[in-house]
């Protein structure tokens, strides 16, 4: 099978039955580890450069040729934004300026959670005002042509920001828990801001998926919304039932009502959430880190598909090969009969995670994921 077809399948109660093995699936490679690893990529994949006419080489566009090397059917890709906020300037506690956008934070290059400064109604309505919806149709139409033409052998899935990790990060973990259980005004209007930035963002990539007509291969929408810590959620069930499924029920409606598939992600154990999920109409969920119970899982919600729960918190970085081996196996024993399974690991290819471990994890993958 080609590798949409392959990721597809699992969401088709048709196709379902046709998959020659089960699907694999990696957030994305970070830099650290191609680094760490630069030689030995090199020395594995020469000659297997099998989307350089459509990439550049390897090492220059590490999102999608990595993975591929690697042995991963699919990935997650990005899409142009459809809504532009133009930085303002606050002062801080110490009356210092800074200079946020949407996200709240200062600007960043290294990714990870920085402190959030909305915390009054004045900064929300500033970025609020400074907001422009913008048509990115044509930017993302030649994105998502280049997606079409490596999608038989390397499966892009779009992503797009959620809401509950946008609001707590904006405004800080410690500032955020008081206007969390107070349900303050600047609360609920935050929570409302990232819904319609979410909402039109997803309009954005719907316009720009149609507009490549019937043969357009991208079918999956992903919402990446943490909610949970390793053990537990982040928030309980009745709080985000009340606060946020209103909103997830109103985008995964728009992405229904488009014929594509709406799955989420979130990193910890949110097992105690995956009924409101699928209520808010999720028909999946990739992550599965931190204390999930396979088992659990593949019996409560056996219509639910599964993206992960390859364990790179202890089996990936620290296990021999034949460790990830057994871990593979066990996994595939547990999720792979009723074939809702794409396994992959939790969260993704970082530094600490030895080179031949991701290797023996892709090679068991392709023997006990096989359906044939």
């Amino acid at each position: 099978m080609k590798a949409y077809e392959r990721y597809l399948a699992v969401f088709d109660d048709s196709a379902r039955k046709y998959l020659d093995r089960v699907p694999t699936f990696v957030q994305y490679v970070r830099n650290d580890f191609i680094k760490e690893n630069r030689m030995l990529l090199r020395a594995n994949f020469e000659g297997k450069q099998r989307i350089s006419k459509f990439w550049p080489p390897i090492m220059s566009f590490t999102r999608f040729n990595c993975p591929t090397q690697l042995g991963f059917d699919s990935y997650f890709a990005y899409s142009l934004p459809s809504v532009r906020i133009k930085r303002i300037n606050i002062q801080d506690e110490n009356g210092k300026k800074v200079l946020i956008g949407a996200s709240g934070q200062k600007l960043q290059i290294d990714g990870y959670y920085k402190k959030g400064y909305i915390q009054s109604m004045d900064i929300l309505d500033r970025l609020h005002n400074n907001m422009k919806i913008k048509d990115a149709t044509t930017g993302n139409r030649i994105l998502y042509k280049q997606y079409n033409m490596i999608s038989d052998f390397s499966y892009p899935i779009l992503q797009v920001e959620g809401i509950f990790d946008r609001v707590w990060q904006a405004m800080g973990m410690e500032v955020f828990s008081r206007h969390f259980q107070k349900k303050t005004k600047l609360y609920r209007e935050l929570v409302k801001f990232y819904a319609e930035l979410a909402i039109v963002n997803v309009q954005g990539m719907i316009d720009a998926v149609q507009s490549l007509g019937k043969d357009c291969k991208l079918k999956v929408i992903n919402l990446l919304d943490d909610v949970a810590f390793k053990g537990r959620p982040m928030i309980s069930p009745a709080r985000w039932k009340e606060d946020f499924l209103p909103y997830y029920k109103k985008i995964i409606a728009i992405i229904s009502d488009a014929d594509l598939i709406p799955q989420v992600h979130t990193d910890g154990n949110v097992t105690q959430l995956v009924p409101l999920f699928q209520e808010a109409g999720f028909l999946g969920l990739q992550g599965w880190e931190g204390g999930a119970n396979p088992e659990y899982i593949n019996e409560h919600f056996p219509d639910f598909v599964i993206v992960g729960f390859g364990d790179v918190s202890e089996v990936l970085p620290f296990g021999t090969t034949a460790d990830v081996d057994n871990h593979v196996k066990s996994l595939m024993n547990t999720l792979k009969k009723n074939r809702h399974f794409i396994i992959g690991p939790s969260t993704v290819i970082y530094k600490g995670i030895p080179l031949e471990n991701v290797i023996a994890f892709i090679r068991a993958s392709h023997k006990y994921g096989n359906y044939k």
